[in-house]
């Protein structure tokens, strides 16, 4: 009812009350009717004025959303509506002059499938419920059942709703929320329904006789899904977006997690991930784009992960430096059009992270979270699978009797270090006279009886436990936005006395000063505390779990702690006077070595960002950031006095005076603090100092109806400096007076020779170590997209990227990195309209180059510095680790993508289909170069790599009983085809292809290609292998020639096909949801019996040895067969990369479940305004292998595989 009927209303109900009065006075009647008039005239006057803007459009079938801007344009009114409604809506040909605006949307919409109704400034457009006309209701009878209502509108956080609308059904009386969600409505029947919608969420229908104070709103995913997408540099529709992207539904963001990279994985096509056992996933996006993704070490480099970019900025840190619950959005870019705006850093993919902020004129705001996730403890059957004690006891008596008899002369300087079994000593002592027969079998069958497995889960190992607090504070006013995050995180390892804590503290704020001018501004601090006192399950510098034979208990009867040998132990008591040196103690027991050391590293990082944005007239925005990081890592390694590390060296370092008759120490007693050196990331101290300065303009017009522009363009310039530090150890510390010891007889050296007990030279590391890198960059980008018709989008974009890591020829070093792109938005044609079922139906195409950074080589020659002057000539020496490459320059990656988005019956399903071809040029490799030029081999731009496939997205939401029963579920599916089509590599030897994890590259094979030995049986009581020409060879001699010349190559080792399967049922307050994800068509090697020999350590022979026993040597490798076998230690070269152990990695994982009840709050009086929700949470619960193995591919046995675990949590806002 529009004012000019309600006015004139009024004015005869009020004519007729008073012919009915027959006592009014006629002044009384005169007064009335003067108020009356003045009533009518200020309501004729308030219509005047709200509707006077005159509006002039002539179109001819024109898009209505096109209609809709022009209309904003020439009257300064706002449309807020539902993306289904313009679906159904019909082309508009109208041609209107000097109307009003009710005028004028009469017209417009005559004929369309909805109404509209006006509040304030905005038109909401709502459904057509009943045909246009006027009110049937007599007003008296209006009058007689009006009442006034009120309530508030939230979302499912408790958020209030502002301009939500609430609509009586069936008729055009309306309003709208405040900043609070609050309405209020008159003349509303107790019968009546109320439709409340709000742009984004389900509609609700509820009785205007219901409660009314907490009225929730849904999310409907279907409705905004992917509505934007973020590129780092923009905010794009992604009806405009020609590129190819990844988005995280906002639900699975907002799932409980440690690190926000968990929330990525099985959601998106494309993307595939591996998880440690920690949780902390790789990520690996459409294959792999170069050929150094791991160092000297093996460690993974930064070529090997996408580039993280937090609101607007590549980050230096990983995701463990970002809090989870302040995650907002995430993007991931996965072609060139999509990322090549990033240029030299974004060939491996961009992921990026935008936070929340405080949304303007909300009030104050607070959440909380908390929630414990827990897990069970180590199997050690699998990530330990050590043959039984009896198993082990007969292997080493079979081993000492036929393999190496004679290894233990009895001498001291070349036995007492041997860390042999008690088995082993046993059989040994015997050997040498020292044990009768019968004491030996004694010995013998009384380990068999002992088992350590119950022991070491308890004393050794610990139940993982995570505790996190996260506390959001939120809210604005007219000028200025803030949110302040704080975070606590406890986490306990699977090792006792191993885990960490993580403090977190976010700030962010915007500040409109002026009209022209906003003021943006953030900070990160995080802290964190590592404890590693814990014995790791393996350890190739210290003594760890997997070093224990099956019958090494820990612990007397008594509780007392039991001597794991470190030292061959007869020997010592009859050739050493142990009591006579510094520490009298030489015995070594693991759970009290634990005990007496504190391993810390201790982080401190901070992130700071600053901008200003000035809006110099409409469309038109500057930019300019800067973002400074700074991360501070600091590793401090102490041991007790009383720990086996500190006795062991002192001792060792000891001296023996022969004319004197006694011991001269050489270390000072104490404590000992130690910085770990040359570990990766585990030095004693590493900084990391990074700045990035950006000014950029944004230009975001619409010319007339069909013509729409965004574009950018900057600069940039960043520096990373990386330093670290090393301090040689400092003996003789004392805890209490915070002070060191000094060598009592120098640091030793050629000059000053200095003896250990066994009269052998030592020298003590004394000189301190440095490293320092830089890395510059200087950047122009640009990136321009233009629309026509709201149908067809052409985009490009260009950068160069120029950075003293590459050549300083410009023709290499300002090589730009560009993309073009096109998309059709096939679906609004006039032809289609007739597909009533279709939504959306959009094409892409996109072509362009990215890069990658190799920071393994240099373009001059690196000259490596020894860190302690040279023991003769007391000078620095050094040493050519690299010969350079002068025309070293960036790794391009050259991508086409074509795309199709679609959506059907009106949003119940939606997907995308994806088709792209990546070929990677200019890689970095170890390349065959002729001896002249001082080595044989040097790293080239001259390798080429290629990836194709094809990405499969399907999503549906279906409600089953309105939107209080839903279901909504979604499934990608990606395959990708990787092969290296260059690499100049004139041999290969047979060790540089098998057993590689990484690096095995062979032109004309996949990347991650499996290469294994061809098992020949057995011949002359010698396993064989098949060698080049068919030829035999045995496990004691190499195979010479080309290993591709007789190597088996067996597939791939990483998944071609991958898919992830997740669902959603909504049920009223109850939500339950589950990710299934799946990699398909990859191998990997079973475990294999271990064959070990005796050495300097223990025998720890696997579960596999029964298979070995019982096997056909002709179809597994067995038990040497040969009385005397000198190079049984040989085998290792061989065993575990045999044709027979290539098994189907193919598999399926429960990746998580979640179940949720959101508490009916509204119920309780004094938590009315809050949200609250509990949830549980179960990770890892099952695999389904496609092998009959029972070993995980991507845990192998003997690894750390995790356990189930489960999280209890709860979410809270005020």
């Amino acid at each position: 009812m529009n004012n000019r009927a309600y006015t004139k209303r009024w004015y005869n109900i009020l004519l007729s009350s008073f012919r009915k009065n027959k006592v009014a006075s006629p002044k009384i009647t005169l007064e009335m009717r003067l108020l009356t008039y003045l009533t009518l005239g200020a309501s004729l006057q308030l219509s005047a004025n709200s509707y006077a803007q005159k509006i002039s459009i002539h179109t001819d079938k024109a898009a209505l959303e096109t209609v809709f801007k022009e209309i904003r344009k020439q009257s300064g009114y706002s449309f807020i509506y539902k993306s289904a409604y313009l679906k159904n809506a019909a082309p508009v040909s109208v041609s209107i002059d000097n109307r009003n605006l009710k005028e004028t949307l009469d017209k417009l919409l005559k004929d369309q499938p909805f109404d509209y109704v006006i509040k304030g400034k905005v038109v909401s457009l709502v459904p057509l419920t009943a045909p246009r006309q006027a009110n049937s209701v007599s007003f008296d009878e209006e009058i007689v059942q009006q009442r006034p209502i009120s309530g508030y509108v939230k979302d499912q956080q408790g958020n209030p709703l502002q301009k939500a609308t609430i609509r009586v059904k069936g008729s055009n009386i309306s309003t709208s929320t405040d900043e609070k969600g609050f309405f209020q409505l008159n003349g509303v029947d107790r019968s009546a329904t109320l439709l409340i919608s709000f742009l984004g969420f389900d509609n609700l229908e509820v009785s205007a006789a219901s409660n009314l104070q907490s009225l929730t709103l849904r999310l409907a995913k279907q409705e905004v899904e992917e509505v934007v997408v973020h590129t780092g540099f923009q905010t794009l529709n992604k009806e405009r977006a020609t590129g190819s992207f990844g988005l995280i539904d906002k639900a699975q963001i907002e799932k409980p997690t440690s690190n926000i990279a968990q929330r990525i994985i099985g959601t998106t096509a494309g993307v595939q991930a591996t998880l440690d056992v920690d949780g902390n996933p790789r990520f690996e996006i459409r294959g792999q784009t170069s050929l150094n993704i791991r160092d000297s070490k093996g460690e993974l480099t930064a070529n090997a992960h996408p580039l993280v970019v937090v609101d607007g900025f590549a980050i230096q840190g990983d995701f463990n430096s970002i809090n989870p619950n302040d995650v907002e959005s995430i993007t991931i870019l996965k072609d060139a059009a999509a990322a090549s705006i990033w240029g030299a850093r974004a060939a491996n993919g961009v992921v990026v992270i935008v936070t929340k902020k405080a949304k303007q004129g909300t009030p104050l705001k607070v959440d909380f979270q908390a929630f414990t996730r827990v897990g069970k403890k180590f199997d050690l059957s699998y990530v330990n699978p050590l043959a039984s004690s009896a198993e082990t006891i007969e292997y080493e008596k079979r081993a000492f009797n036929r393999w190496y008899i004679s290894e233990n002369s009895g001498s001291l300087e070349s036995n007492y270090n041997k860390k042999w079994s008690q088995g082993l000593v046993a059989l040994s002592e015997h050997h040498l006279g020292y044990m009768s027969l019968a004491d030996r079998d004694a010995e013998l069958e009384r380990l068999k009886t002992l088992d350590n497995r119950k022991q070491i889960e308890d004393l050794l190992l610990a139940s993982p436990v995570t505790q996190q607090y996260n506390l959001t504070l939120q809210g604005s006013g007219a000028k200025m936005n803030n949110l302040v995050s704080m975070l606590y995180e406890r986490n306990q390892s699977n090792f006792k006395e191993t885990g960490n804590d993580r403090y977190m503290l976010n700030y962010r704020t915007t500040a409109s000063i002026f009209p022209w001018l906003d003021v943006h501004a953030s900070t990160m601090l995080q802290y964190n505390d590592f404890k590693k006192n814990g014995i790791k399950l393996s350890d190739s510098d210290n003594f760890s779990i997997k070093d224990l034979s099956p019958y090494d208990m820990l612990v007397n009867s008594d509780g007392s702690y039991t001597n794991i040998h470190q030292y061959y132990w007869p020997i010592m008591e009859r050739f050493v006077p142990m009591d006579r040196f510094p520490y009298t103690d030489w015995t070594y027991n693991p759970v009290q070595e634990i005990y007496e050391r504190d391993h810390r590293t201790k982080e401190l990082n901070t992130r700071l960002m600053g901008g200003l944005t000035f809006k110099p007239f409409k469309g038109l925005t500057f930019d300019t950031k800067l973002q400074y990081e700074h991360f501070n890592t600091n590793n401090r390694y102490l041991y007790k006095e009383n720990s086996f590390y500190v006795r062991k060296r002192v001792n060792e370092a000891t001296a023996w005076d022969n004319k004197k008759n006694t011991f001269i120490p050489n270390l000072p007693k104490g404590g000992l603090i130690e910085q770990p050196f040359e570990k990766p990331r585990e030095w004693g101290r590493s900084t990391v100092n990074s700045y990035t300065f950006r000014n950029q303009l944004n230009y975001n017009r619409t010319f007339g109806l069909d013509h729409e522009i965004n574009a950018i363009a900057g600069s940039e310039i960043s520096n990373i400096v990386s330093e670290q530090f090393y301090t040689p150890p400092s003996y003789g510390f004392n805890e209490e007076t915070l002070t060191v010891g000094s060598y009592p007889n120098g640091p030793g050296g050629t000059f000053n020779p200095i003896k250990n007990w066994l009269g052998s030279n030592q020298t003590f590391r004394y000189t301190n170590s440095f490293t320092y890198r830089t890395e510059r960059f200087v950047s122009m980008f640009a990136n321009a997209a233009y629309t026509y018709r709201n149908k067809y989008t052409l985009s490009g974009s260009i950068r160069t990227d120029a950075s003293n890591m590459i050549t300083d020829d410009p023709a290499y070093r300002y090589a730009p990195f560009w993309s073009i792109g096109g998309s059709y938005q096939i679906g609004r044609e006039d032809f289609m309209q007739q597909y009533t079922w279709l939504d959306r139906l959009n094409l892409r195409l996109t072509y362009g180059y990215n890069g990658n950074v190799d920071r393994s080589t240099s373009f001059r020659p690196l000259v490596a510095l020894d860190s302690n002057p040279n023991v003769y000539t007391n000078e620095y020496t050094g040493r050519i680790s690299s010969y350079g490459n002068p025309t070293l320059r960036w790794e391009r990656t050259a991508t086409w993508n074509a795309g199709i988005d679609y959506s059907l019956w009106q949003g119940k399903l939606y997907g995308k289909i994806d088709v792209y071809n990546k070929q990677g040029k200019d890689l970095i490799a170890q390349l065959s170069i002729p001896a002249v030029n001082g080595t044989n081999a040097q790293k080239l731009n001259n390798a080429e790599i290629s990836n194709h496939g094809i990405e499969l997205e399907l999503g549906t939401a279906l409600p089953l009983h309105g939107s209080d029963i839903t279901w909504r579920g979604s499934f990608n599916f990606s395959y990708n085809k990787n092969k290296v089509n260059k690499l100049f590599v004139a041999n290969y030897a047979a060790s540089e292809l098998y057993g590689r994890d990484y690096g095995a590259y062979v032109e004309g094979y996949d990347a991650n290609a499996l290469w294994v030995f061809q098992y020949a049986g057995v011949h002359d009581k010698q396993p064989m292998v098949h060698g080049t020409n068919g030829e035999l060879y045995d496990f004691g001699t190499w195979t010479p020639g080309d290993g591709r010349d007789y190597l088996l190559h067996a597939g791939t080792r990483v998944a071609p096909y991958t898919l992830g399967f997740s669902n959603s049922f909504q049920i009223y307050d109850f939500n339950l949801s589950f990710i299934l994800t799946g990699k398909l068509g990859h191998k990997f090697l079973k475990q294999s019996f271990n064959y070990p020999a005796i050495g300097t350590s223990r025998l720890l022979p696997n579960n596999k040895l029964g298979e070995v026993m019982n096997g056909d040597p002709n179809s597994i490798i067995p038990l040497p067969l040969n009385d005397i076998e000198p190079r049984y230690y040989f085998w290792d070269r061989f065993y575990p990369y045999m044709d027979y152990l290539v098994t189907n990695a193919s598999h399926l994982r429960m990746q998580e479940v979640n179940a949720s009840y959101r508490l009916p709050t509204e119920k309780w009086s004094l938590l009315k305004q809050c949200n609250a929700m509990v949830y549980l949470q179960g990770n890892d619960l099952f695999t389904v292998l496609f092998n009959n193995t029972g070993e995980d591919p991507e845990y192998r046995l003997g690894t750390m595989k995790p356990r189930p675990r489960f999280t209890f949590g709860l979410k809270v806002g005020f």
